[in-house]
């Protein structure tokens, strides 16, 4: 076999024709080799910005989610600053609500527990049982204790209806009203027994 320094003597020898197929098949072997060589840029290329693409797609969720995280932040250290001032007092809200709905409220009995993975804030309760109410009126009830007066602190935490035996357009409803307060805050002043 010939070595590269004797090329040149090797094609030297060769006829016209042999001269033309070795040329023929250089140009094509060049040709193929750099077809070969564009088409791996390209996928490589391809394969880079489909990475880039990718990598932009999580950034943007990425902001997305810490937009969301700020947000989530900002409504906790709202609830948190609410429920440090919270004087609602639970009687008066219930009270009222029902009055408004035209509901008897019979003697009402708060509990305090401390609330779940927290040290300063209670959440004090009230049952409220309603033997004969209508779902128009249950739900005027529900938007009342829970609307705007009550700053998002006073929350129908637990409900329970059933239709009459005696009268299938009416329900006996039972629910608990609940709001959190910090501990440390002196309870509202409204008479009710604690």
């Amino acid at each position: 076999m010939a070595s590269f320094t004797n090329l040149p003597q090797v094609f030297a020898r060769l006829s016209e024709r042999e001269k033309r197929l070795v040329l023929i098949t250089s140009v094509v072997a060049v040709v193929l080799l750099g077809f070969l060589g564009v088409t791996a840029v390209n996928a490589a290329v391809e394969r880079r910005g489909k990475r880039v693409a990718m990598r932009q797609d999580e950034l943007a969720q990425l902001d997305v989610l810490r937009d969301r995280y700020r947000d989530a932040e900002e409504a906790e250290k709202k609830s948190a600053a609410q429920i440090r001032s919270n004087s609602q007092s639970l009687f008066s809200v219930v009270q009222k609500a029902a009055t408004e709905v035209g509901l008897p409220v019979p003697d009402l009995q708060e509990r305090r527990t401390p609330a779940k993975d927290s040290t300063d804030v209670q959440e004090v309760s009230v049952d409220v049982n309603v033997k004969e109410i209508s779902v128009d009126k249950l739900t005027t009830l529900l938007e009342k204790i829970e609307g705007k007066r009550s700053d998002g602190v006073v929350k129908v935490t637990k409900l329970k209806v059933k239709t009459r035996f005696d009268n299938a357009d009416m329900l006996e409803a039972s629910l608990t009203v609940s709001t959190w307060r910090s501990s440390s805050a002196a309870p509202p002043a409204d008479g009710a027994k604690p």
